[in-house]
């Protein structure tokens, strides 16, 4: 199933993803904020290294898991948000309405397919996650607490997104 962009969503669906995700960033238990700032301070997991990729799959793939056990099955797989356009109203915590950080070309489709491996790949879009974060404003630019922003999670979907696009 094809990942849809936020901005193909109602207002009212935004608005139901925006309380979806604010109810799973403040779980009592099994917290994606502390398991996101302990998986870095963490260097066997390798989240910001050779791992960050296929670690960043499996942290938004609990997230869609937490979903559809809690009434959030349309929203699975997540949802996109595009760095290129603005966030939107819902999902915005204090961030920079639009940071305008397109897409690098080197990770267009056309680019993908000259990919060789998940290395290449990997080292391609960190620089453009960390730019991300660091101009999101929010809590993006903090790693300890950026899962705590809304946006954090339609972005690193969007992350995923590219990464399953390099995999077909």
């Amino acid at each position: 199933m094809k990942r849809k962009n936020v901005h193909s969503l109602s207002k009212s669906d935004l608005t139901k993803l925006r309380t979806l995700l604010d109810q799973y960033i403040t779980k009592p238990t099994d917290n994606p904020v502390i398991e996101h700032k302990n998986a870095a301070s963490d260097m066997s997991l390798m989240i910001h290294d050779d791992g960050f990729i296929s670690w960043h799959q499996h942290f938004i793939a609990k997230l869609e898991n937490w979903l559809v056990v809690n009434r959030g099955q349309r929203f699975v797989p997540l949802p996109y948000w595009n760095p290129a356009e603005s966030i939107p109203t819902q999902l915005n915590n204090n961030n920079i309405t639009n940071p305008n950080l397109p897409r690098p070309a080197n990770l267009f489709p056309k680019s993908l397919k000259k990919i060789s491996s998940y290395t290449v790949l990997n080292d391609r879009l960190i620089p453009y996650h960390n730019k991300v974060h660091d101009n999101s404003g929010g809590q993006m630019p903090n790693p300890d607490t950026s899962p705590a922003d809304p946006i954090f999670w339609p972005f690193h979907s969007f992350l995923v997104g590219i990464y399953e696009q390099w995999r077909s």
